[in-house]
């Protein structure tokens, strides 16, 4: 790759789109010159784009639409005390694209989306998370859209574009003004930390300014799906819910009649369908299904009307199996403005019409603890009685203990306050007392043999406990939680961070160790208990996950006012995300100490690994454009340094610019080339070697450095290499 143009200024107009694997390239005229893109640059034949240096756009009439460089931006995810910085940016390179492939599997709804989509990722750095943990799609809006035509019509005006009235023919002009989140989806594991919402804001500032379709930059994103009723993470992000879908129920029949009628029960019409109807991509696939359903059943054209007709909100469950994925019922419906004034017009219109969510999300409360639970030198010992035997008798001879009369101490003057509310982490080895405390405050204890009980355990009278406990049963887990509400069930599995509607119709034992565990907790918010007990907490997860749990845990936790009691013989991987208030450190059953939380992290701190950062370089801010410019392509540092091939972030000041690490070379300072020197930027090796000495005074000839080569995510390619046909039936 090159710097994309010679000349500081271009316009020219793309005469072609090849797919290049995961890239396309674009063919510019008049003169003949190529550029590879992310499948996701909003750019096609017959547009006129505009080159200045390192950047792109697309000529619209509302604007321009940059597609150069790529869309990437760094951000941070927060688990508890935990932060984990993530790229999110458009799919640049090949693991990317398989990573994502893969994570479409999670999807509910696996159709293709017609039309141009685009997409961004969360690509990590951490060993051991996956390379991508979410994606979200952005495609054309569906065209009829009630709840949107209510909230649009009105004067509107913007720069060059208004209206009065949101009618037929101003629909037909100014369609494209919206994008469609069309999907989201985050790794299972990954899911309550908040990654939808990191996507929504990234996916804002992306269709502001990289989106077009015939022209059009988009002025509002817009979403609408059944999940929002249970995982409310477009409201999180900011956008706001204008109303409900119309569904199709009243005129589906209609509609598949219609359609199959003017276009063939073969289907050999629907090419011609796709082409004339543009965005109406959800008919397409309505279509589709009528003519598999009607080819699997013998129905014809007349059986499938007349089963729709009869179709109701109130018919039996077979019926909806039956025309799934035909029917449409009303869905929840979001919108954001993308610039300031679309989103003072939104927020206007919503105060003005009155609109709100009649199905709010299910209130959960729970009545915290009334009072401390209090122990005050509190020893806890076992009598054991076994029976007398030869080998028995044996012992006793050998050692001097009696079988009939052997006394465990296994809590020895334990004094210990816990708060309505707060969240405790008793650690420990085994053996030294962990289970015996929890035990003492569900009353589990009083049911051992031979338990003897000395000093004070003060339990509030409204204490109502229950534990993390695997569940047994062979139903799904929609059914599991103790209550009819479905929407209460559903919202309370999405509380936990269960929120894939594949796994509403698994078991628990056919969930990942981490889904268990949100399981588990959906379970005790559903059963309305103040004090959770947790032994042996996070113990059987990996780190990854552990972490995620813990964070889920406690945060739902504080928001409910619970108090949590866990334990665990080690909790390195999840300290900082439970955040304890209180940590019950008992070295022995005789030896115990109690922290704070705080105190406990400090004396557990030790130095951070760069694992999971995001590799990164310092450069001076005015080198930043020479980067971008392509005039530099390394950097020399010194001593010895190593960056595997890949993403790499520059920081310049308040600039950052995202390249791609090719190679690098280690050499003495008197080794370096004036091909070192042009890539780098410098006139001369003398050049360079003069600037390293005034950065680097100690210097000397044999002094090692370390030169990193890089090169742009995308750009200009000096030579046209074979390019991969898109598959049939795909754009790029």
């Amino acid at each position: 790759m090159t710097r994309i143009a010679n000349n500081p200024e271009e316009q020219l107009w793309v005469t072609g789109v090849t797919r290049n694997g995961h890239l396309k390239r674009l063919r510019l005229e008049p003169s003949l010159r190529w550029l590879e893109v992310p499948l996701s640059a909003c750019v096609s034949t017959g547009d006129q784009v505009h080159i200045i240096d390192d950047k792109a756009w697309v000529l619209c009439n509302n604007g321009k639409c940059q597609f150069l460089p790529p869309y990437s931006a760094p951000d941070v995810l927060h688990l508890g005390g935990l932060t984990q910085q993530v790229l999110v940016k458009e799919i640049t390179e090949p693991e990317e694209h398989a990573a994502y492939c893969s994570l479409t599997g999670y999807h509910y709804r696996g159709q293709r989306i017609h039309g141009r989509t685009a997409r961004l990722i969360v690509r990590t750095f951490h060993p051991g998370y996956p390379t991508v943990i979410g994606y979200i799609e952005l495609a054309t809006p569906f065209f009829m859209s009630k709840a949107r035509a209510k909230i649009l019509n009105t004067s509107f005006e913007y720069g060059d574009i208004s209206w009065n009235h949101w009618d037929m023919p101003t629909l037909r002009k100014y369609i494209h003004l919206m994008v469609r989140i069309a999907r989201t989806v985050v790794s299972p594991e990954f899911r309550g930390i908040g990654v939808g919402q990191v996507l929504v804001k990234h996916t804002a500032l992306f269709a502001a300014q990289r989106w077009q379709v015939s022209g059009y930059l988009p002025y509002f994103l817009e979403i609408s799906a059944d999940m929002l009723k249970y995982v409310p993470f477009a409201e999180k992000a900011g956008m706001l819910y204008i109303g409900d879908t119309e569904g199709n129920l009243a005129r589906v029949a209609k509609d598949m009649e219609y359609l199959i009628g003017r276009f063939g029960e073969d289907g050999k019409g629907k090419r011609q369908f796709e082409k004339i109807s543009g965005i109406l991509d959800q008919q397409v696939a309505r279509m589709d299904r009528s003519l598999k359903l009607m080819a699997r059943e013998g129905m014809s054209v007349a059986d499938l009307t007349k089963g729709l007709k009869h179709l109701s909100q109130k018919t039996v469950l077979r019926d909806y199996a039956l025309f799934h994925g035909i029917v449409s019922l009303p869905k929840p419906n979001y919108m954001m403005g993308l610039n300031q004034e679309a989103s003072r017009f939104l927020g206007r219109q919503v105060q003005e019409l009155g609109i709100s969510n009649s199905e709010a999300f299910p209130a959960v409360s729970i009545t915290p603890l009334s009072a401390l639970i209090r122990f005050n030198d509190f020893t806890v010992t076992y009598l054991s009685k076994v029976r007398r035997t030869l080998r028995t008798h044996a012992v006793q001879q050998a050692f001097g203990i009696s079988p009939e009369d052997i006394q465990t101490t296994v809590l020895q003057g334990l004094t210990l306050n816990i708060q309505p509310g707060s969240i405790v982490l008793v650690v420990g080895p085994s053996g030294s007392g962990k289970t015996t405390l929890l035990e003492a405050v569900t009353g589990k204890i009083k049911k051992h043999r031979g338990v003897t009980m000395t000093g004070l355990i003060d339990i509030p009278p409204d204490c109502r406990p229950a534990t993390f406990q695997p569940i047994r049963s062979e139903k799904p887990l929609i059914e599991l939680l103790g209550t009819t509400n479905v929407r209460l069930a559903l919202y309370l599995l999405g509380l936990a961070g269960l929120s894939e509607p594949a796994l509403y119709l698994k078991r628990f034992q056919e969930l990942s160790r981490g889904q268990q565990y949100r399981a588990m907790l959906a379970r005790l918010i559903a059963s309305g208990s103040n004090t959770w007990i947790a032994d042996e907490f996070c113990t059987n997860l990996d780190p990854v996950t552990a972490n995620v749990a813990a964070y889920n845990v406690q945060r739902i936790a504080r928001k409910l006012g619970i108090t949590l009691i866990a334990a665990a013989p080690h909790c390195t991987d999840f300290i900082l995300s439970l955040n304890p208030d209180t940590v019950v450190a008992l070295t022995s059953s005789w030896e115990y100490h109690i922290l704070t939380g705080l105190e406990y992290k400090q004396m557990m701190t030790r130095a951070q690994s760069q694992n999971g950062s995001l590799p990164s370089l310092r450069v001076f801010p005015e080198l930043l454009d020479a980067v971008k410019g392509g005039t530099k392509r390394a950097t020399v540092r010194k001593g010895w340094r190593s960056f595997e091939p890949g993403l790499l972030m520059l920081l310049g000041g308040n600039e950052t610019v995202i390249v791609r690490v090719t190679s690098t070379d280690q050499k003495q300072l008197s080794a370096l080339t004036d091909e070192d020197a042009y890539a780098d930027g410098a006139a001369s090796v003398e050049a360079l070697r003069n600037a390293l000495l005034s950065i680097y005074p100690g210097l000397g000839d044999r002094s090692t450095v370390t030169v990193i080569h890089f090169e742009p995510l995308c750009g200009e390619v000096q030579h046209q290499a074979k390019v991969i046909d898109a598959p049939k039936g795909t754009r790029p």
